[in-house]
């Protein structure tokens, strides 16, 4: 069966430049060895597809490839050289969001013949010689010796990528699983990433292998978290400050108050003659302690009145009293 470029690229024969280029770019990013280790079904796919767009990206290689119809036959007229001469495909990919990512793994062979009959060795058998030195020779004359490269470059380790994200206060304080949804490198990604519990605003979470790509592999993935607040609750290191708002008969006499804690509302201890604005301190029930399992801050409790928006005649009487007797 004969080999069409438009249909490997999955695209009509008539198909836009717009529309040639984004049939591409997604079958790269699908079938790139980086993201099928081994799979040599994929590695072959790719550069079939690297091919058939390195000739149907340009204008007068496409017009040629029309009139012979299938690859074998333009392979036949017209070298790998004179296929891939103008066409550097690093900068192409850098267009994606995939410049850092390791092509001078994927290997090309060029050409030996000037234009006799399969001297380009047909699509996925063009690969043999470092990417980068095929690019580098596509400038060359169909027939000519190997282009001189300059020294090869170490294999070197993609960029940490950086990411923030808000995450709400009843996450932070109890931990839990995040599904993200991240584009990296022109790349949709999805994880999901497990939020410790006690974590605060500022803190990072990384995620090993999930940076920018690299020709080592990828970096890291740094998750800049953001906490938000909680209308409860004000958080101040790992302890929380919460209000309650009482009677001032309570403040006067003493009793208790009923106020908000991470695990639901508890009735605390109001001494007799509290003044309003008193600090209260619960221990070991603030914020968990990041790290450190079953540990907490404490929880400062703000004590104040209660306004009272009409008094009866009853607490009017009693109100006087007190004022008479000095309070």
């Amino acid at each position: 069966m004969k080999t069409d470029y438009y249909q490997l690229l999955g695209v009509a024969k008539d198909a836009t430049p717009d529309v040639i280029k984004k049939a591409y770019r997604k079958l790269a990013m699908q079938f790139h060895p980086d993201k099928n280790p081994g799979n040599k079904q994929a590695e072959d796919k790719f550069k079939q597809v690297s091919e058939a767009y390195a000739v149907l990206s340009d204008a007068d290689k496409r017009k040629k490839y029309d009139a012979f119809g299938n690859a074998e036959a333009f392979h036949g007229a017209y070298s790998n050289e004179d296929i891939f001469r103008d066409f550097n495909l690093d900068d192409i990919l850098s267009q994606f969001g995939m410049k850092n990512s390791g092509w001078g793994n994927f290997k090309f062979r060029r050409g030996q013949g000037g234009t006799q009959a399969g001297a380009g060795g047909g699509p996925g058998s063009v690969f043999d010689d470092l990417f980068g030195g095929a690019a580098a020779a596509a400038g060359g004359s169909p027939g000519a010796g190997p282009a001189r490269r300059g020294p090869a470059q170490a294999p070197t380790k993609g960029q940490d990528a950086e990411v923030h994200i808000t995450i709400s206060f009843h996450e932070a304080m109890n931990g839990t699983e995040r599904p993200l949804r991240l584009h990296i490198d022109g790349e949709d990604r999805e994880l999901t990433v497990r939020i410790p519990t006690g974590i605060s605003t500022g803190k990072k979470l990384r995620i090993k292998g999930e940076g920018h790509r690299g020709t080592a592999g990828r970096g890291d993935l740094h998750l800049v978290v953001t906490v938000a607040d909680d209308p409860r609750f004000e958080r101040k290191g790992n302890d929380l400050h919460v209000l309650a708002m009482v009677r001032p008969s309570v403040l006067l006499l003493g009793g208790q108050a009923e106020v908000d804690t991470l695990h639901g509302r508890k009735n605390i201890k109001v001494p007799s003659g509290t003044a309003t604005g008193t600090l209260i301190r619960i221990k070991k029930q603030g914020a968990p302690i990041l790290g450190k399992t079953n540990e907490h801050g404490d929880l400062y409790v703000r004590v104040e009145s209660a306004g009272v928006s009409a008094l009866t005649d009853a607490q009017r009487a009693a109100a006087e009293a007190l004022r008479d007797a000095g309070l």
